[in-house]
């Protein structure tokens, strides 16, 4: 038996929503891409396209996961590729930046509900195996998440 789409899952596909509403990326839940489109894709990077945008969840921020409230703090973090080209990638980041950093008291696409979204890291660049430049920036977010035993 298949789970239902868990709290994670929807808060990945509504950011992925989230930035292709901002003109960051494109986002197909599916993940099928073209070599024109710039991928939103969960939990690493494609082969191709060479211009991509990677989410995945990481662990805890500061705040933790509330006992009794609703309140979860998470770390995402958000690879990007840009190609042979390190300017790219920046454009890429600064494009995530936009759509994320500050983002408060807004439901996603999804359901979920963010508090607040704040820039923690922003790493150097590194490249991958084919010489295109990458760059991961984490960002906690503060949320609404629901369980069984609060709220």
């Amino acid at each position: 038996m298949t789970p239902p789409p868990g709290w994670t899952r929807m808060l990945l596909a509504g950011i992925g929503q989230l930035l292709e509403d901002a003109g960051a990326g494109d986002w197909n839940p599916e993940g099928v891409y073209t070599a024109d489109q710039t991928a939103i894709t969960l939990g690493g990077l494609p082969s191709a396209p060479d211009l991509a945008i990677s989410l995945a969840t990481y662990g805890l921020g500061q705040g933790g996961d509330d006992i009794e409230q609703t309140d979860s703090s998470v770390l995402v973090q958000f690879r990007v590729r840009g190609g042979q080209d390190p300017r790219v990638a920046d454009d890429l980041a600064d494009a995530v930046f936009n759509a994320v950093h500050g983002l408060s008291e807004r439901r996603l696409s999804t359901g979920v509900f963010v508090l607040l979204a704040q820039r923690r890291i922003v790493s150097p660049h590194t490249r991958d195996g084919s010489g295109r430049v990458e760059r991961a920036d984490s960002y906690e977010l503060l949320c609404v998440r629901p369980s069984t035993y609060r709220g």
